[in-house]
Formats: C-alpha cells, sequence, structure tokens
C-alpha cells in the first residue's frame, strides 16, 4: 500500500480475504478510529484520519476510504459524491479490540466496526447513502437499537438535486444486535448484497433486509446472494421485482416472518421475483415464506418438507 502518488503507479490495497482491489481513478484515504487525527492528511496510512466524518468531508467521486478501530458516528454520505468505496481493514469482520496505551503505545487497533455513538440520535442510522454506487466491504455494523445500519435513500428530485442510492453493494459485512441491517427507503434499485452475515436483529418484519417506501419506485433488479441469516426476529421484507436471491442460508428466525416479498402487483408492488438454491429452515409453507404472486420459487433446499422445493411455499 501507499506505493505512489500519482507518480505513473497506481496505489492498490490488498484487503486479506478479498484480494488486491485498485482505487481506479480516485485517491485512498485512511482512517484509524483510535489513533488517527482529523488534522492529519489522511492520504498515509502513517497519517490516518480519526473520524469518518472528516473522510466524508474529503472524498470525491471514485475514491475508497480504509479504515480501521471503532468508528461511532451517524452518518449521512457526501450530496453529489458517488461510487466511493469505504473498506473495514481486517481479516474478518468483528468487534474492534485496542490494547491498552501503556502496553503498546500509539497501536492496537484492529478490526473494524461501526457502532452508535455512546449517546445515539433516536432513530437515526448509522450510514445513510445518498448517491449512487457506493460500496462497503469486510465492516461489524453493530447495529442501532431503533434504526438501520445502511439506510439507502431515494427522492424524486431532478437533475442534481437527486438523491439515489440505487447500485449499492454491500460485500462480505456483518450486521448484528440491533433492529435493522439494510433499510431501504423510496426504492433504491440495482443493488448487490453478497457474503454478509445478519444475525440477532430485532424487527419484526425485515430485520436483516426491509423495504419501508416505495415512494419513487419499487426496488428494481436486487441480488442477495450467498448471506447467512440466522437468530433474527425476521429476514427479509421487500417489496422487490425482477430481482433474484439465491445461495443464501435463513436459519434459525425467532417469529413467522423469514422471507416476505409482499408482491401484490394491484397494490403497486413488487413481482417476478426468482427465489432459487436457498437453504430455508422452518416449515416451507407461506406463513414463514409468503410466495405472493408472479415469483419463481423452485430449487429452494428445505428439509422439514423433504428436500428440494418444486413449488411455491403454500
Amino acid at each position: 500500500m501507499g506505493i505512489a502518488a500519482y507518480t505513473g503507479v497506481r496505489e492498490c490495497i490488498l484487503i486479506a480475504g478479498a484480494g488486491l482491489y485498485d482505487g481506479g481513478y480516485g485517491r485512498v484515504w485512511y482512517v484509524d478510529a483510535k489513533v488517527g487525527a482529523d488534522g492529519n492528511s489522511g492520504k498515509r496510512r502513517d497519517r490516518p484520519l480519526l473520524t469518518m466524518s472528516k473522510a466524508f468531508t474529503k472524498v470525491d467521486s471514485g475514491d475508497t476510504i480504509v479504515f480501521r478501530g471503532k468508528v461511532r458516528e451517524e452518518l449521512t454520505t457526501p450530496a453529489g459524491v458517488f461510487d466511493v468505496t469505504v473498506i473495514g481493514a481486517a481479516n474478518r469482520p468483528r468487534h474492534a479490540d485496542d490494547h491498552s496505551e501503556s502496553s503498546t503505545p500509539g497501536r492496537g487497533s484492529s478490526s473494524a466496526t461501526w457502532a452508535p455513538p455512546a449517546s445515539p440520535t433516536t432513530a437515526t442510522s448509522l450510514c445513510i447513502v445518498q448517491q449512487q454506487g457506493w460500496s462497503f466491504r469486510n465492516i461489524l455494523f453493530d447495529c442501532p437499537v431503533d434504526a438501520a445500519a445502511l439506510q439507502l435513500n431515494r427522492d424524486a428530485a431532478a437533475d442534481d438535486s437527486e438523491r439515489d442510492s440505487g447500485h449499492t453493494s454491500v460485500y462480505g459485512c456483518r450486521f448484528a444486535s440491533g433492529k435493522i441491517g439494510i433499510q431501504n427507503a423510496g426504492g433504491a434499485g440495482f443493488c448487490h448484497i453478497a457474503g454478509n452475515v445478519f444475525h440477532l436483529l430485532t424487527e419484526s418484519g425485515g430485520a436483516g433486509i426491509k423495504c419501508t417506501s416505495t415512494s419513487v419506485a419499487v426496488p428494481l433488479t436486487w441480488l442477495v446472494e450467498y448471506n447467512h441469516f440466522h437468530n433474527n426476529a425476521s429476514h427479509i421484507l421487500s417489496s422487490m421485482s425482477y430481482s433474484t436471491i439465491a445461495h443464501n442460508i435463513f436459519g434459525r428466525f425467532t417469529a413467522t416472518l423469514s422471507v416476505d416479498l409482499y408482491d401484490q402487483p394491484s397494490a403497486g408492488q413488487g413481482e417476478y421475483n426468482v427465489i432459487t438454491q436457498n437453504h430455508l429452515s422452518g416449515t416451507y409453507g407461506a406463513t414463514a415464506y409468503p410466495a405472493g404472486s408472479n415469483n419463481e420459487w423452485g430449487g429452494n433446499l428445505n428439509s422439514l418438507s423433504g428436500g428440494v422445493t418444486a413449488a411455491d411455499p403454500t
């Protein structure tokens, strides 16, 4: 890392388990929530910023933010800034561990956690995404007790005033011990949610992924794959259309709802989704897996129902 700065050699980032990431046209910013300082440049690992909020004032379209330690902030991504990647610098998304300054002066931050402030604002998400193409990778989100970790917004404004968080991607993160993992407000589309863990979330409808509004549009063409949903009050509640939910594990849930795409075309909500090659725990039926209409549920595994499913749950 830190090979060069615009000297003909691109700066690249090697993240364990994620391979080599090249920031493309953008710059790389570093945040260390323990030993950084917002008076630093943030452009080098040895001169990191302290807060994610400071990084958000510097970041531009196409940039990358690499952080470690425990960020405890409630933020909104900057308006007019697209395609930013936020990466947790750790082997796995887990709680950031610190050693005391006396034992390891100036050192000790490990892993990457994003958690609520000590005195959180009521019903406020950790990060509200405003523009397209943002990506979050390898982060433990310690979710708020009364809001979502990530909130994807979409409004009906035009041109430069538009706020639309479509095309968001979330890879290899963990959402734990709060209300909602990912909330879609307004109908952001074309999102990719892959390789994440959602567990111990408490929302009774859509604790892992929840669509709370289709005020602008029904969320189109989501791809939700290779995620683990375990021990949540519920897993997915969304009005998706033309989306694919595949290769996920839907484990133990503590209420009746596991996957509900509540696709009621007459009410202007989603339809024509494909739900296939998932492991669906519990009873395969309309209570836990409401099928709606115009969805395809074939080829899932449900042990209590005798193996591979061939029809919509009823």
